[in-house]
């Protein structure tokens, strides 16, 4: 079976793909006038649904509070949608005031990106690519929302169906299910254009939260895979290039070209930490908050088909973090290991020009590469295993403070 050759755009083609299903054109693809305000306007509709769904549902939890209903359950469901939906308002937030930056990003990766048949196979491209565990994550999560969206018309259909059949079709009468059945909106949604209306409304507001809870996520690691392809590259033509003196004209060429990508990669890190450091804090937080509502949503209300739906979100949840947290420590891997390379080579044989180059690459990659949260925290593996313990922990104190004395 013939492997099919992957080029930059593939590596960024799902980042971008999500981007328009929000009417969001990053590639600046040239678009007739109509098609390019229809997409503007799709945007502006989708923030704008986002803010009005997260203020009703915000009413709602206040209004369940307030008059002590003890409705647990639809409070805690109101809570957890206020909180993903101020996430992805916040990281959208966050995207656009880094677009330039991102863009910059952007263009310099594709400028160093292999473009020969040859460069690609040298620089293993195709191993590099998405891994598939990603790819389904990405599909899972908006699969599963896609589902929590449509399954309240699903169900109005499916009622109206068996109303036919019951009472004919004269009879039978429109359901009119939705997300939030309980509120009351600024449209009488038991009427036809009243309900389409609400339920676009719902749906964007949806869709614009949830892309963004991602894709900020997906754009980093899509860089960071790019990095680790380069890295790897670096490393292992270091490792294998044997100099000799006699041919010290080659050498110096050769190690030449490695310094100066080896200085383009430290400088596209830096930056890439730079950019992504505040949206990786978020998700940090997010996670954390996301893990503890769980437990508590467990411990309450104990094992049943409200609190499944709800943990049905945790793999996602955590696998886009550990998704980020991977690529992490696999920079400071790759960062790291082209210091390795550099010594175990026979850099001995080479010219006095060769060794301090070798030297140069040395002192170099003694400071590893990364990507943080805020500035404060390495994200890798290892912070990975401290969010899941720092949230049992947070978990712990509540329960403790929440028994009776």
């Amino acid at each position: 079976m013939a492997t099919t050759e992957r080029y930059f755009e593939d590596f960024v083609n799902m980042p971008c793909a999500l981007l328009r299903t929000l009417g969001i054109d990053f590639l600046n693809i040239s678009r007739s006038l109509l098609a390019k305000c229809l997409m503007q306007l799709y945007f502006v509709l989708s923030l704008l649904s986002c803010l009005y769904c997260t203020y009703f549902v915000m009413e709602m939890a206040v209004r369940e509070i307030h008059c002590g209903s003890g409705n647990l359950p639809l409070i805690l469901r109101l809570v957890d949608d206020i909180f993903h939906s101020l996430n992805g308002l916040l990281k959208s937030y966050y995207f656009f005031r880094i677009w330039k930056s991102n863009k910059s990003l952007f263009n310099r990766f594709c400028e160093i990106f292999p473009i020969s048949m040859e460069d690609r196979r040298e620089y293993r491209v195709n191993d590099y690519y998405w891994p598939r565990w990603i790819t389904c994550m990405v599909y899972v999560q908006c699969g599963a929302i896609a589902v929590i969206i449509f399954s309240p018309f699903a169900a109005t259909l499916k009622d109206y169906f068996l109303a036919i059949l019951k009472f004919g079709f004269a009879d039978a009468k429109f359901s009119y299910h939705i997300l939030y059945e309980e509120h009351t909106y600024i449209v009488d949604h038991q009427r036809p254009t009243g309900y389409i209306f609400i339920y676009s409304v719902l749906a964007m507001g949806t869709q614009y939260a949830v892309i963004f809870n991602i894709c900020p996520d997906i754009w980093l690691v899509a860089y960071a895979i790019q990095l680790c392809m380069h890295f790897d590259y670096i490393s292992r033509n270091l490792e294998n290039y044997e100099p000799k003196e006699e041919r010290s004209h080659k050498d110096l060429e050769v190690v030449a070209k490695l310094v100066k990508k080896h200085q383009i990669l430290l400088d596209l890190a830096n930056d890439l930490r730079k950019t992504f450091n505040i949206l990786v804090l978020i998700m940090l937080f997010s996670t954390v908050v996301t893990l503890f509502g769980a437990a508590v949503y467990v411990l309450t209300q104990g094992i049943n088909s409200n609190v499944l739906g709800y943990l049905a979100f945790l793999p996602t949840t955590l696998g886009q973090y550990f998704m980020v947290c991977y690529y992490g420590q696999l920079i400071i891997n790759k960062s790291l290991r082209i210091g390795d390379a550099a010594y175990s080579q026979t850099w001995y044989n080479g010219c006095q020009s060769y060794k301090k180059s070798i030297l140069a690459i040395l002192g170099r990659s003694q400071s590893q590469c990364e990507i943080n949260a805020g500035g404060f925290q390495t994200t890798n593996l290892k912070a990975f295993e401290g969010v899941i313990r720092m949230t049992f922990q947070l978990f712990a104190v509540w329960r403790t403070l929440m028994e009776p004395k």
